[in-house]
């Protein structure tokens, strides 16, 4: 990681076999609308969940600015129905099985996280502040991504984009294969369907899914075999998929699956391994708002290093703003 520019705690579509990935819109892309974010529009996706009077209130500062509209719709459109989700009030919330429900928030330009009894309270904080990306100081991503031409005018709209994080990286790694060649809601339902096969009240470990080939629940077997082998590794201790994890080691290692190619690789690194400058080039967003290829889409992404993964919600957001074709 890129280590001075972020503060604190740092943890689409393969082809069977080849690990080759064609083009595609893919879970990690937003849909093509032309719509403004705003958590105004969220909608919940689940019943309130209830407070228990001992769950401790934590509090983290964040560097301004910081969209939190950016984040939360991001989040809401890749929430687990009866796992995760974001209130129309702009509340995230988590499910974590047996204790209850993790809720978090921000206000007065703090991260406010309420954890419920029984969980590790600092564990649970410095996973909130991952998902949030809680640690940026934004202040040199901005300089930096402003001297471009073609970002300027998406960073002037909206300062200080965030790269949401994950809960866990292996966690996020299956979901991203579980997106690859699909929407983002035939994404989720997929993990929502793995949940309720393998998971015992929450997302399946790694030690369930080695000895589970998940094609049954509606996938190529290519994917299963793929979500079989990255658990195997995880479960085995040969592969943590972390912040903690050198980057290129961590791409290494998820491109040495067969079914996981470059686009999840960079995927994975960008939200799990927190890469600052990771940036999946052949992503389907990027390219059709590039207007280029994926090796163009690298030579053009060359002067935003360090800051890439900025660089590509500067990208996601403009296709929000302009209707992408295709």
């Amino acid at each position: 990681m890129t280590a001075a520019r972020r503060r604190g705690h740092g943890s689409k579509n393969a082809t069977a076999g080849g690990g080759r990935e064609r083009r595609q819109r893919g879970a990690g892309s937003p849909s093509n609308t032309a719509t403004p974010i705003s958590t105004k529009a969220l909608q919940t996706t689940s019943k309130e969940a209830p407070r228990r009077p001992d769950a401790a209130l934590l509090e983290w500062p964040l560097q301004q600015p910081y969209p939190i509209d950016w984040v939360m719709t991001f989040l809401a459109r890749r929430a687990i129905p009866g796992h995760e989700y974001v209130d129309a009030a702009g509340v995230f919330r988590r499910r974590l099985a047996p204790e209850g429900w993790l809720e978090a928030w921000v206000d007065d330009s703090t991260l406010r996280v309420r954890v419920p009894a029984g969980c590790d309270r600092a564990d649970s904080l410095a996973r909130v502040r991952q998902i949030f990306d809680a640690d940026l100081d934004p202040a040199s991503m901005l300089a930096h991504l402003s001297s471009s031409a073609r970002l300027a005018p998406f960073v002037a709209a909206q300062p200080g984009l965030r790269v949401p994080g994950a809960w866990d990286g292996f966690e996020l790694a299956v979901r991203a294969i579980l997106g690859q060649q699909v929407s983002v809601e035939r994404m989720t339902r997929l993990t929502q369907i793995l949940i309720e096969r393998y998971g015992d009240g929450g997302f399946p470990g790694a030690a369930v899914l080695a000895r589970e080939n998940p094609a049954g629940i509606g996938l190529p077997g290519a994917r299963g075999r793929a979500i079989q082998e990255l658990a195997r590794r995880v479960a085995a201790g040969d592969l943590e998929v972390s912040a903690r994890m050198d980057h290129a080691a961590l791409r290494d290692a998820l491109c040495a699956i067969p079914g996981i190619g470059p686009w999840t690789a960079e995927y994975v690194a960008m939200r799990a391994g927190r890469d600052a400058d990771a940036f999946p080039d052949s992503d389907w967003v990027v390219l059709k708002v590039l207007g280029t290829t994926a090796a163009g889409a690298r030579k053009i992404a060359e002067p935003w290093r360090p800051w890439r993964a900025y660089a590509l919600m500067y990208l996601w957001y403009s296709s929000r703003l302009t209707k992408v074709p295709g």
